[in-house]
């Protein structure tokens, strides 16, 4: 059984749709495998990825007469046979990219560009993130929706996998539809100070979401799935940093701020949605209500192995939320 009581399905006043959605997976490979369990476990509906669903590490394994040379953790190891794929799956579960090498790829690519470096690892990801998306293909029932977007951490490549996949549906800077709801998603972030691949300034952040908005029209039954979170809304606070990346201190503790996107919070001011889903901010999770909104982000654990979620019932023009952890 589920977490709420089911109603009728279909359309109409009395139907209850019932969406799970998660975010900031990082390329874990089990967490990604959890995502899509959570379709049966929670007799979800709709499932929806919120972004930064790829990983930003490839490890080599260095092919040499003796078996495949690994240094992962600061950890040097020699593997061959089973053991060779225990490694692979390790890594992947750890959200990284094994990568079967010779001495000479090693050389090769270490005399890359920036950019050609980019480019090979956008390359090596998509070879596995298109498996996930073959696994999805395989695993999700034939009437489940499911939606993925890139969020700001991941390459180009992604968007492009997520169109062609059968069963995941694209959504950034897309209006779709399920049942009696909308969505609107935007995976981009404002500004950070990672310089991280998908970022816009606030105003563009504004005028891509208001565009969607006004064409939508209805707000009563409207989602907004942004991946990031609204400016101080206690789901975006992070520990403040200095121009070196350091953590800023506070006496003892680090100094925390909100670090989400002022457009954003202007958005659901202005449209009130029913409902808004973000990520993004992994260290804080929790639920607010922004006039008649209740937003959400249910926060990131991706390096622990569990997937952090928010099971949502949609019922008439009304969401009611569980946190569930996987």
């Amino acid at each position: 059984m589920g977490l709420f009581k089911r109603d009728k399905k279909g359309g109409g006043s009395g139907a209850v749709t019932r969406m799970y959605y998660a975010s900031d997976i990082h390329g874990s490979e089990v967490l990604w495998r959890k995502f899509l369990n959570a379709a049966g476990a929670y007799k979800a509906d709709v499932l929806v990825m919120g972004g930064d669903v790829t990983g930003k590490v490839v490890v080599p394994l260095v092919e040499r007469a003796d078996g495949f040379h690994v240094d992962l953790f600061g950890q040097r190891s020699v593997v061959a046979g089973d053991q060779l794929e225990e490694m692979e799956h390790k890594i992947r579960n750890n959200g990284m990219y094994p990568h079967r090498m010779s001495g000479e790829d090693v050389e090769r690519v270490a005399a890359l560009s920036e950019d050609e470096r980019e480019e090979w690892f956008a390359d090596v990801m998509r070879v596995t993130f298109d498996r996930w998306l073959a696994l999805a293909d395989e695993r999700l029932a034939e009437q489940m929706r499911c939606f993925v977007m890139p969020g700001n951490d991941d390459p180009e490549g992604v968007d492009r996998s997520i169109a062609e996949a059968a069963k995941v549906e694209e959504c950034d800077g897309k209006i779709v539809r399920f049942g009696d709801y909308s969505m609107i998603s935007l995976g981009y972030a404002n500004r950070t100070p990672f310089d991280s691949p998908r970022e816009l300034t606030e105003e563009q952040i504004f005028e891509r979401v208001s565009a969607l908005a006004d064409e939508a029209g209805d707000m009563s039954r409207m989602i907004f799935n942004l991946h990031v979170p609204p400016y101080d809304s206690t789901l975006d606070t992070a520990p403040a940093l200095d121009e070196n990346l350091a953590v800023v201190m506070s006496g003892s503790a680090p100094k925390m701020i909100g670090v989400g996107s002022t457009a954003v919070r202007e958005l659901i001011e202005k449209y009130q949605p029913m409902l808004s889903l973000h990520g993004h901010v992994h260290e804080s999770p929790g639920a607010v209500h922004i006039g008649r909104t209740l937003s959400i982000n249910p926060g990131s654990d991706y390096h622990t192995g569990r997937i952090a979620g928010v099971l949502i019932q949609l019922k008439g023009d009304t969401a009611r939320h569980q946190f569930v952890t996987g």
